[in-house]
């Protein structure tokens, strides 16, 4: 290793130099400029000229762009810059230093074969570890066979003047590949230390690539990629590259633009991702170390973009795994969105699974790690574009991370444009109607350009991003295609250059150390094993008291391009590195420590110098154990598929798809608890009977009375409805899928005999046919029994109108079980509070009263002071009123350990396609506003217009709302005039003047401290928990310290198919510091994993010695978890009447507990004290306040 040699490109000198000559010039206005072609001399320009063979109707390949490459290629110190051209010749620029280039095309003879080869991807590899760069090119379009074969220059060394010179030898090396290759990757997938080669292959020939067909995985497809192996052939005494294609496994059917390579399981083994474009799916090759790969995509991530372009890896969090990130086309302005977007069609859900495709949106997708499947062994992501803000940005092809200021953190540059758009909306209506009566070329002159500006976002952490396109200077319109960076005039930055259709290239000066020159940056240089001399293939991470980085050397990234071979860390303020970890594609790794910063380390492997990757360890016990085989609690529920969105078609989720709810308690007097799961509609239910040895009896039960199950469950409650000591049970019924007041909502009261037989009793409940969501049991009144709160959400078919919510009394005698609906009398506003959720009986002020809260949709957290038996609202003065949500869950626990109850509330998250803010909030206006009976809903949100200004305008695509309200349709001639009204303008007739009107302004899941005499304030939780709407929450002390941690779980997988499912959850481990501030526990350290559709969580009680923590998911199986610590202590089994406990420290804190009849979305969890070791004293009260008991340690 030395740190200055011949390549040494940063020092001081540089810098003096750059200083002196720029002190008379102006300080640089904005981060990047670009740089003349009259100064650099680049003079690129990839030019297509169409005619009747080569035009868009006829190929929608034809605008697809060319790649970018940088390597030094004349072993100057400088990199050099390779174009590849479509229809114009591939160019070679010769970096002469200072921003300067010589075209040497010529002289280094790297002509195309024959000038109508159309050149695309373009890698600089050292093929033959000679030590000089040569050059791969892939060839496409063609239909002739000579003109699509792949071109491979041998670089021969330098000329007299140190202009390198090629000679071709493609067929020579076996790689003369003519499939239509759109890019290619150099990597070492056998571990033999050579590099193999990928090939992306990307060809439509006879069929419709839009169309759901069988896929394709038998090898038998053309428009499959190819892997060739790296070999030496003794008989021909040279180096030969085999295809191993079928051999391997490479047998998909894709339409391929680029490829990441990577080592997803972290096995020591690179893997491989394809990006396809149109319906085929994203592949996901998973190296078996046998030479044969497997795609496991459908286990690592849950659904993609749909026609993905470009794609890129990095470690944008700095927490040592790198994110996924590809390209689409969804615009980020309003008129072209709705010139884009056609009708939101949930038959492509259907056929999706059908044809068992993927799941994949017309958005770019970024996926984030969430950490090691435990029971699979590979990662897990969760696709959080929407939260990042890079979901849209076009028709983009290359994004590339990079630190582009220095700040230590990743930011993303995407390339955009394309010059005829033939999705817009208006002009295929104009091609409908006037393809037989116009010339073909009169149709390709009305199709509109896209030509706006490339995409440059800084990341400003917590895994977000902000557009600086324009303030970073990059705001003129290009149609770009490849890119890539590096450091070309070698002051530390990192510059960019882009090929362009019909436009000169770009050349992108980079001016980070004059605008920010406090930021530190070190750049490695890594020289490999004799077979990979440029260490293709190494992760590189650095690692100091504050940062953590991680990087990975690859031969292409983007989008048919490559950057440059040296890894640049951007380290902000930090002044000192501790160390850098090197491993090597075989595995092998190296640490480096002492080396200086703002300079280039060149690291040579050393085989002598490398430890094995088995000599560093971790600790990898996790908190909990999945057992749900053991105590035999598996259990799947299914949920009838209903379509919400057939009724109407404006509505922002489903509310059909919310169960199973779960609800724990012992049912037949053995103090052992028991479980019930509910069922959706055509199911049964199930119970789990708890055995002496902990395992559950399981016995399925139809509390149905229509013959075909028709009901389905939605909240339900174990509760003693009659005062006779045993738990009866509560079933409220609601699905929004029958009409308002139908048979199938009355909900159920089932008497217990004391057995666990239940009957059902008819006539103790009033008539109350709504759709029902949470039902919640306290002793409101406090007159020795437990009373109900039974919350709804919708009125079936008519969102955003609420269902009826009530309040029952429990009247109960020795005679009669009886419950009277005293809504009106106790609270007025409780008949119809809105689109309820979730509600939470809690004694928030401390006068041993229980208060109500509540939790819906479209709305603040609701607060009921009970008065004595009477409840009043007190939202306004809580300090919590403005912020308006969809609100799905509560649980509570004293998180701040200050002796008062504080709140935990599960809200929508930031990571789906509304942004709201106070300033910009998300509406709803609904009405019927074409008089035929049915409610209109019309969302509104902010979104840019053409020139960036944010206004309101309708979230649904066109089809959809003259679907919804037909008369839209006498406004608007066009999808573009459609999408230049602004939501008052196209109302401005007043139309919407009396309509309902709701507002979402605060969308993250967050903790709520109560600060005592009714007032709270809300603290956003980590970023890890807005990732997707969150619905059960467990509050829990994971790591019995005395502190309160959390377990939450979510996901909706029935939003609407525009966005598709929020599932970017997989269970969410928080642990607290006891004073409110949470950290997440990775997934490993938990093995908390669930990773479906969550739903309901509860904590259940085994023979009195452990506990489980139950969840349930949606249309899936119930996940049962167990902590690997065993209790040292019997847990506390409280009596029925025992609802506070105050809970003395070791630390001499006191901190409160509440028990509750009920808790969180749809859940109920057994009544105990899990004691630990900083627990001293336990005083337990009833509902009226009084001390029950005195518990010592």
């Amino acid at each position: 290793m030395k740190q200055f040699t011949n390549k040494v490109r940063l020092g001081f000198y540089i810098f003096a130099c750059l200083a002196f000559i720029h002190c008379k010039e102006k300080k640089p206005t904005s981060r990047f400029s670009l740089v003349d072609s009259k100064d650099s001399g680049i003079i690129f320009n990839n030019q297509l000229t169409e005619n009747d063979s080569i035009n868009i109707i006829d190929n929608e390949f034809v605008y697809n762009g060319a790649g970018v490459a940088l390597g030094d290629l004349n072993g100057d110190g400088l990199d050099d810059i390779f174009f590849a051209g479509n229809q114009v010749s591939n160019k070679l620029f010769l970096n002469k230093g200072n921003l300067k280039f010589k075209d040497v095309s010529l002289e280094s003879k790297i002509e195309k074969r024959d000038t109508l080869e159309w050149s695309s991807g373009v890698s600089l590899i050292d093929i033959n570890t000679d030590g000089k760069l040569d050059i791969y090119v892939c060839n496409t379009f063609r239909k002739e066979e000579h003109l699509r074969k792949n071109l491979l220059y041998i670089n021969q060394g330098n000329n007299q003047e140190g202009v390198p010179y090629f000679k071709e030898e493609a067929e020579t090396y076996g790689i003369a590949d003519d499939t239509y290759s759109s890019h290619a990757q150099f990597f070492d997938f056998d571990q033999d230390g050579d590099l193999d080669l990928f090939i992306g292959v990307n060809r439509i020939e006879g069929i419709d690539p839009t169309q759901f067909r069988p896929l394709d995985d038998d090898g038998t497809s053309l428009s499959k990629d190819k892997l060739y192996e790296n070999t030496y052939n003794d008989s021909l005494q040279k180096q030969v590259f085999i295809d191993v294609s079928d051999k391997a496994g490479i047998k998909y059917h894709g339409y391929s633009h680029s490829t990441i390579i990577n080592d997803f399981n972290q096995d020591g083994w690179l893997d491989i991702y394809v990006a396809n474009d149109f319906l085929s799916n994203d592949l996901v090759y998973i190296n078996n170390h046998d030479g044969t790969f497997t795609n496991r995509a459908r286990e690592m991530f849950k659904h993609f973009s749909l026609s993905s372009m470009g794609s890129d890896i990095a470690d944008i969090d700095n927490n040592g795994t790198l994110e996924l990130y590809t390209t689409e086309m969804q615009p980020y302005y309003n008129k072209r969105k709705k010139l884009f977007q056609g009708p939101s069609s949930y038959q492509k859900e259907i056929f999706t699974k059908k044809y068992d495709y993927e799941k994949q949106y017309t958005r770019n997708t970024l996926q984030t790690s969430q950490g090691v499947n435990p029971d699979t062994g590979l990662p897990i992501y969760g696709e959080i574009a929407m939260h990042s803000n890079v979901k849209e940005t076009d028709w983009s092809w290359t994004p590339l991370f990079a630190d582009y200021d220095n700040d230590g953190l990743q930011d993303l540059f995407i390339t955009n444009g394309f010059p005829k758009d033939v999705t817009d909306r208006d002009f295929g209506d104009f091609k409908a109607a006037a393809s037989r009566l116009v010339s073909k070329q009169k149709l390709i002159d009305a199709i509109p350009e896209i030509k706006i500006p490339n995409f440059m976002f800084r990341n400003s952490g917590h895994l977000q991003f902000d557009d600086v396109t324009a303030s970073w200077g990059l705001n003129f319109p290009t149609y770009s295609s490849g890119a890539a960076y590096g450091d070309l005039d070698n002051d530390g930055d990192l510059d960019l250059v882009v090929n362009n259709i019909n436009d000169n290239a770009l050349l992108l000066e980079n001016h980070t150390q004059e605008l920010d020159g406090a930021n530190h940056f070190l750049r490695v240089f890594l020289k490999g094993s004799n077979k990979n001399p440029a260490a293709i293939g190494t992760f590189v991470e650095i690692f100091s008291d504050s940062i953590r980085q991680k990087k990975m050397l690859l031969s292409g990234r983007g989008y048919l391009s490559q950057p440059e071979n040296i890894l640049h860390f951007g380290l902000g303020t930090k002044d000192q590195i501790d160390s850098l970890q090197i491993t090597w594609p075989n595995g092998l790794k190296q640490i480096v420590t002492n080396f200086g910063m703002d300079t280039l380390l060149t690291i040579s492997y050393d085989e002598s110098k490398t430890i094995s990757k088995s000599s560093i360890t971790q600790n990898n016990q996790a908190i909990l154990k999945n057992v749900g085989k053991k105590y035999n609690l598996e259990h799947l529920s299914r949920d009838h598929d209903f379509i919400d969105f057939n009724f109407q078609r404006t509505i922002p989720h489903k509310f059909s798809q919310y169960g199973p709810s779960i609800a724990i308690g012992d049912i037949n007097g053995d103090f052992l608890d028991d479980m019930f799961v509910a069922a959706s509609r055509n199911f049964e239910q199930k119970w789990f009977i708890q055995q002496k040895d902990g395992t559950f009896k399981q016995e399925g039960v139809a509390y149905k009375k229509s013959e075909k199950l028709e009901e389905e469950d939605a909240g339900t409650l174990l509760f003693d409805a009659d005062n006779d000591g045993d738990l009866d049970l509560y079933i409220a019924r609601g699905c929004a899928q029958y009409p308002e007041g139908h048979d199938y909502y009355q909900d159920l009261l089932m008497i217990n005999d004391g057995k666990g037989n239940f009957e059902q009793l008819d006539n103790a409940l009033p008539h109350m046919k709504a759709n029902a969501s949470a039902v919640k049991a306290a002793d409101f009144d406090r007159d020795g029994d437990l009373d109900l709160f039974v919350g709804s959400r919708v009125l079936p078919f008519t969102y955003p109108k609420a269902d009826r919510s009530y309040i029952l009394r429990n009247d109960s005698s020795s005679d009669e079980i009886k419950f009277t609906d005293v809504t009106q009398e106790i609270a007025t506003e409780l008949s119809y509070p809105g689109l309820i959720s979730d509600a939470l009986w809690t004694d928030f002020n401390g006068d041993s009263w229980p208060d109500l809260i509540l939790a819906g949709e479209w709305m603040p957290l609701r607060f009921f002071k009970n008065d004595r038996g009477k409840l009043r609202e007190i939202t306004e003065s809580t300090g919590l009123a403005n912020y308006l949500g969809w609100w799905n869950s509560l649980a509570s626990a004293d998180i701040d350990n200050d002796g008062d109850i504080d709140y935990i509330a599960g809200n929508v998250g930031e990571n789906i396609n509304f942004k709201a803010t106070k300033d910009e909030p998300v509406r709803v206006y609904a009405k019927d506003l074409d008089n035929n009976g049915t409610v209109d809903p019309l969302i509104s949100y902010f979104l840019r217009d053409s020139v960036g200004v944010k206004k309101e305008y309708l979230y649904h695509p066109w089809q959809d709302v003259t679907k919804q309200y037909v008369g839209i349709r006498k406004k608007f001639n066009s999808f573009g005039d459609f999408g230049e009204s602004t939501l008052p303008e196209m109302f401005s007739d007043g139309l919407l003047d009396d309509a309902t009107v709701l507002s979402m302004n605060y969308m993250k899941t967050s903790w709520i401290e109560n600060l005592g005499d009714g007032q709270f304030k809300m603290h956003a939780l980590p970023v890890e928990t807005q990732l997707a709407p969150v619905y059960g929450i467990l509050p829990y002390d994971f790591e019995s310290d005395g502190n309160i941690d959390l377990f939450l779980i979510g996901n909706d997988f029935g939003m609407e198919v525009q966005q598709g499912p929020a599932d970017a959850l997989v269970g969410v481990s928080l642990k607290n510091n006891g004073k409110g501030k949470f950290s997440t526990l990775p997934l490993e350290k938990s093995h908390f994993f669930v990773p479906r559709d969550g739903k309901s969580i509860a904590s259940l009680n085994i023979a009195n010695s452990s506990n489980l923590i139950i969840a349930s998911q949606n249309n899936d199986s119930l996940r049962t978890f167990e902590p690997n610590i065993k209790l040292q202590k019997q847990l506390i089994r409280l009596e029925n009447n025992e609802v506070k406990a105050i809970l003395h420290l070791s630390s001499g804190k006191t901190q409160i507990r509440e028990f509750y009849w009920g808790s969180t979305f749809q859940s109920q969890s057994s009544r105990y004290i899990e004691p630990s070791e900083s627990i001293r004293k336990v005083e337990l009260f009833n509902n009226n306040g009084e001390l029950t008991r005195t518990l010592e340690d």
